[in-house]
């Protein structure tokens, strides 16, 4: 009998169906044979990835929650564990909050031989910020009596878990999130060589929203001389980003057909050919916790230009295949450098390319699949 994985994430979109929320059910379905669920509130018409991306995986829709604050329990979600607790071999929850604490409970005590799997996604300092020694002992409680596994993504973010809770030893692996490239196969796409790629800057996301700091990239391009270069703004664009631009425009005429503003790509093909085709990926982000454009720019080649968020150390094998700039002129500076002389990408691009292989979403959740098991066994 199939193994049922049912991951719950009420405030799942369409695009989370192509990050972990989507990815981890669905290779553990498609690669290890699980009967995999999402389940979620009914937030937008319509989930395109169902057919493109993640087709084979289920997706149940909670009634709507008005009430619904996020970290918060749901009695939508409490319902529902109630209801289907009993036949969840595997239930897959999000971050360590409150809502976890008591979704997990309900679940062991309704399901005490289940598999309680956490993806804590934890940004350490945010963490140390808002835990007491009261929060602390409660999660060692959960942790020891009805935590089956835990994962992190980074790691000197599990060497901190284990420091401060040594109970998690025998229960803690390593996820990172990650890339599909049996996907990326399947669309025959193939990589471009370095001198099929194109003088282009890419970045991608939500353009314009506080955390992204695009105000940044902008000011750093206004700066620079982009020489043959061009600048894509790949994502939706925030209403009080546009008059930013507009400024931008107005005030850098000469980059009106140099810098774009794509919009947002919900095809994942036509999405990699833009990293396809690219050279450099910039993230000025005042924060991250693991994002899987900084994979996805990986496995195309791309030179990964990024804040010190937290997995920039990783991801740019400590500076040796990317930059990690920690201010707006060391940025401009690092840019310029590379568009003055981009040899130095060449020289590397085949040891980029090889370290996207660490991201894999097969291989990466092989590691849950065998923790499981073993659990079950």
């Amino acid at each position: 009998m199939k193994k049922r994985f049912h991951t719950i994430f009420p405030l799942s979109y369409n695009v989370h169906l192509m990050k972990d929320v989507g990815m981890i059910p669905y290779i553990l379905y498609r690669d290890f044979g699980y009967d995999s669920t999402l389940v979620t509130f009914k937030n937008e018409e319509k989930y395109e990835a169902l057919e493109r991306e993640v087709k084979g995986l289920k997706i149940y829709f909670l009634p709507k929650d008005k009430k619904y604050i996020f970290t918060k329990p749901s009695l939508k979600v409490i319902v529902y564990l109630l209801k289907y607790s009993h036949n969840i071999h595997v239930l897959n929850l999000y971050h360590n909050t409150q809502a976890t604490l008591v979704y997990g409970i309900i679940y062991r005590l309704m399901n005490p031989s289940g598999v309680l799997y956490v993806k804590l996604d934890i940004n350490i300092d945010k963490y140390k910020q808002t835990i007491t020694s009261i929060k602390k002992y409660i999660f060692s409680l959960f942790y020891k009596y009805i935590l089956s596994i835990a994962s992190y993504e980074l790691k000197f973010v599990g060497n901190y878990l284990l420091s401060e809770y040594p109970i998690l030893r025998n229960k803690l692996i390593k996820l990172p999130n990650g890339i599909d490239d049996k996907f990326i196969m399947h669309n025959h796409i193939s990589i471009r060589n370095y001198n099929e790629k194109e003088n282009l800057i890419i970045t991608v996301g939500r353009i314009g929203i506080s955390e992204k700091n695009h105000e940044m990239l902008l000011d750093v391009l206004s700066k620079i001389d982009l020489k043959s270069w061009k600048v894509a703004f790949i994502g939706p664009v925030e209403k009080d980003f546009e008059c930013k631009i507009d400024k931008f425009y107005n005030q850098n005429p000469h980059l009106v057909n140099i810098v774009s503003f794509v919009g947002s790509i919900d095809d994942r093909v036509e999405l990699y050919s833009w990293y396809n085709k690219a050279k450099i990926f910039c993230l000025t982000s005042k924060w991250e916790s693991f994002g899987i454009v900084l994979v996805e720019a990986l496995y195309f080649g791309n030179y990964i230009i990024t804040t010190e968020i937290s997995p920039a150390d990783e991801i740019t094998d400590g500076n040796s295949i990317g930059s990690i700039i920690k201010n707006e002129n060391d940025m401009r500076v690092k840019l310029q450098e590379i568009i003055n002389d981009e040899k130095r990408i060449a020289l590397i691009y085949n040891k980029i390319i090889n370290k996207s292989k660490e991201y894999y979403w097969e291989n990466n959740l092989e590691v849950l699949h065998k923790k499981i098991s073993q659990i079950n066994a």
